[in-house]
């Protein structure tokens, strides 16, 4: 009997708290009797005595159907009000236990999306990305499969978790070109594996024998256009909960987030390559311009953008490029010159997010000035239709464009000067030399021609015919010093900086008109040096030739070009006569044979 109570109220302690009340309900009456009559005992001796034992039972059935009625009404309520607490705890538990599940998925979203933002490259965040659906929502596998630039097919970029069977027949799937149609206006889908999903259909045998019976589709796209497909695959046929499907929405706009903005670096890195590499380029400032315009535009994805200069002598500005600006009365157009006369005065870049429906149709500009050697000259504007198309994250790399803008356009200006320098120069020289030579030579004909006419008048026409060679000689040497004169005139080319090539070209064409024998060397053979120092050189292998024609009576001529340590060396040598003992020591303006030219050529680039 005592082993009996122990096990009954050790299972009544194993009970929760309303069952083991609920319990005790039914031994209540016992209890309230063994109390009624313990209490009618007490009063019968100590306090009175009882007529009779039928009274004294009366009052002790009395205690106890009252009592018990009580005891039990009371347990019952207890009981109920405990299966209540009890319910509401386990429901609190179960609310922790969801929320603590939340907590740890959330951190490890957290986590994953800080991992993705750091990322260095696409090929990173993608192997985040198919490794984040087994952590946070306990799929079986991932795979991410990425959208061609034709966007007409679609490439396995990374999987996880699928076997090599089912990897490899899903990477064959996809070269075939199939699915990527309805995939790139599919939105987010839970497909069983006996669906017609594209993601399924011709990989469906290989995906159950990896045991996998449904997926669940991401797309991920940016505000221009769809990159990829995100999927989840699972092992049962109802797949992932409305939560976790919440949370992996979630985790694909986090992930096409960092693809768009490294792709962004990426174009705007390429971009100020791009750019650097015009700025060596030798063309004219609206060229450049509309080059480095097209790069910013690209870079950045912009629907507009305009570089305006601002003329100072005339106080006014100029469009020197715009793209998307064509309508000059156009709302957007004075919107862009407005930002960026505005940022010109400031001499500050300003970014702003537009609101929508505005005339102009742009969600997001920036206007930034052009500034050299701490003065503004212009400013560079570019608009897009996205509202963070360009934000204030953009500021450093759109400042260090301008920069790189103002320094290209700036050398553009300076390189255009110097040009219309040495035009004045090289027409100071033609007249010069016209002067002093092909004026002096048409003079001497001229005063041969009288004296041939005088000898026909008194009919001696033996010195006649003894005076007509030299005739023909000066009007062969009047000939060819008209000839040099346009030649150096045309002295252009596409890139002067190619010194080897043009100045190849030049002595083959010489060697062509005179039937002097040259032997050109260059070393290196493609030998590239500045401008300036180019077409100086040039006219110093112009002149140098000139007076092996004219005075050197030479059939041959060496020229060597060369990289002596650190000068550029020109060398000219032929077999002719030589100079005269007077012609070396002449240092004065008018010294003999083009020398003191030639010497002043290469003292104005530091020779």
């Amino acid at each position: 009997m005592q082993g009996k109570m122990a096990s009954f109220w050790q299972h009544l302690r194993q009970q929760p708290l309303h069952q083991q009340l609920r319990l005790l309900r039914w031994n209540a009456p016992m209890i309230v009797l063994a109390l009624a009559a313990l209490h009618q005992l007490f009063v019968q001796t100590a306090i009175r005595p009882l007529n009779s034992p039928v009274e004294w039972w009366l009052e002790v059935l009395i205690y106890t159907v009252t009592g018990s009625i009580a005891a039990w009404w009371g347990l019952t309520y207890i009981a109920r009000n405990a299966a209540k607490q009890s319910e509401t705890e386990q429901e609190l538990r179960r609310a922790f236990a969801d929320l603590e599940d939340s907590h740890r998925k959330l951190l490890a979203l957290d986590r994953m999306g800080q991992y993705i933002a750091s990322a260095p490259n696409e090929d990173e965040v993608y192997k985040v990305a198919v490794q984040a659906p087994t952590e946070l929502v306990g799929a079986k596998a991932a795979t991410l499969v990425i959208f061609e630039e034709d966007q007409q097919t679609l490439n396995l970029a990374m999987s996880w978790g699928l076997s090599e069977d089912y990897a490899r027949a899903f990477h064959d799937y996809l070269g075939q070109g199939v699915g990527a149609e309805r995939c790139r206006t599919c939105s987010t889908l839970h497909a069983h594996v006996d669906g017609d999903c594209p993601l399924f259909v011709g990989v469906a045998d290989a995906a159950r024998e990896d045991g996998v019976q449904s997926l669940l589709c991401l797309p991920i796209h940016t505000e221009q256009e769809r990159i990829g497909i995100l999927t989840a695959y699972f092992p049962s046929a109802d797949g992932p909960k409305e939560d976790q499907a919440h949370l992996l929405n979630i985790l694909g706009g986090v992930i096409a987030f960092a693809v768009d903005s490294l792709r962004a670096r990426d174009r705007q890195m390429e971009a100020l390559h791009s750019l650097d590499d015009a700025s060596r380029t030798h063309k004219s400032l609206t060229e450049l311009a509309s080059q480095t315009l097209h790069t910013a535009i690209m870079g950045w994805k912009a629907q507009a953008g305009a570089i305006f200069l601002y003329d100072s002598t005339r106080d006014q500005w100029v469009c020197l490029s715009q793209q998307g600006l064509d309508d000059l009365a156009s709302a957007r157009f004075g919107f862009a010159q407005q930002l960026a006369q505005q940022a010109f005065a400031d001499q500050s870049f300003i970014i702003r997010a537009l609101p929508p429906k505005q005339s102009h149709e742009l969600r997001s500009a920036a206007a930034l000035p052009l500034i050299s050697e701490g003065e503004a000259f212009g400013a560079l504007f570019l608009g897009t239709k996205r509202p963070q198309g360009l934000n204030p994250q953009h500021a450093d790399l759109l400042q260090t464009f301008a920069h790189q803008i103002a320094l290209a356009l700036r050398n553009a200006q300076l390189s255009q000067e110097l040009q219309q320098t040495a035009m004045l120069r090289e027409r100071y020289r033609l007249a010069r030399e016209f002067h002093d030579g092909l004026a002096q030579t048409l003079g001497f004909l001229g005063f041969q021609l009288e004296r041939v006419a005088r000898f026909l008048q008194k009919g001696e026409y033996d010195k006649i015919e003894r005076e007509l060679p030299e005739i023909r000689q000066v009007v062969r040497s009047a000939y060819m010093d008209v000839r040099e004169a346009i030649e150096g005139l045309r002295l252009r080319w596409d890139d002067p900086t190619r010194l080897a090539e043009n100045l190849g070209n030049y002595v083959e064409d010489f060697a062509l008109q005179t039937g002097i024998e040259v032997n050109f060397v260059a070393h290196p053979p493609n030998l590239i040096v500045p401008t300036e120092i180019a077409l100086q050189f040039l006219r110093i292998a112009q002149e140098a030739l000139t007076n092996v024609r004219k005075h050197a009576r030479a059939d041959h001529v060496d020229i060597h070009l060369q990289i002596v340590e650190t000068a550029l060396e020109l060398r000219v040598a032929d077999n002719g006569i030589g100079f005269p003992e007077t012609s070396r020591q002449a240092t004065g303006k008018n010294g003999g044979f083009g020398l003191t030219s030639m010497r002043e050529r290469a003292e104005s680039i530091g020779g």
